[in-house]
C-alpha cells in the first residue's frame, strides 16, 4: 500500500518514542482532521504551534488569483498594496454600517417590538373585554 507523501517532501527523520497513553491523543488527533497517518499529524501539530511570519498570509488559490488579476489590470502597484486597500475598504464599510446602518437597525427592531407589544397589549385588553 503506497504510503502519503507530504507536499515539500519530508528531508529528515526524526524519531520520538511516545507512551501508549500519548500513541492515543496522536491517533484522536488524526482521525479528528482525517490526516493519513501519524507523521502527518506531528507535521500538523507542529505547524499550528510555529509562530506566524510578520507579513506573511495564506489566502486561497482563488482568492490569491482574483487579487493578482486586479493588480494586473492596475488597481494597485502590487500585492500587499492591494491588500491594504481592500483591507481599508472593507474597514470604511464595516464603520459606515456600524454608525450609519447599526442605530437604524436598531431603532426598526424597537419599532416593530413596540407595534407588536401594542398588538398583544389590544389582544388582551379585547379577550378581557369579551369575557365579560
Amino acid at each position: 500500500m503506497p504510503k502519503a507523501r507530504t507536499q515539500a517532501g519530508a528531508t529528515r527523520f526524526f524519531g520520538v518514542r511516545f507512551t501508549e497513553g500519548e500513541i492515543a491523543l496522536l491517533d484522536r488527533f488524526r482521525e479528528e482532521r482525517s490526516l493519513p497517518n501519524r507523521s502527518e499529524a506531528v507535521r500538523d501539530l507542529v505547524r499550528a504551534r510555529a509562530p506566524a511570519v510578520p507579513g506573511s498570509i495564506e489566502l486561497p488559490a482563488t482568492l490569491r488569483n482574483e487579487l493578482e488579476e486586479l493588480v494586473e489590470d492596475g488597481y494597485a502597484a502590487d500585492l500587499p498594496g492591494l491588500i491594504e486597500a481592500v483591507l481599508s475598504l472593507g474597514l470604511r464599510e464595516l464603520v459606515r454600517t456600524h454608525t450609519e446602518g447599526l442605530p437604524a437597525m436598531r431603532a426598526h427592531a424597537r419599532a416593530v417590538r413596540d407595534r407588536r407589544a401594542g398588538r398583544r397589549r389590544a389582544d388582551h385588553e379585547g379577550r378581557e373585554l369579551l369575557e365579560r
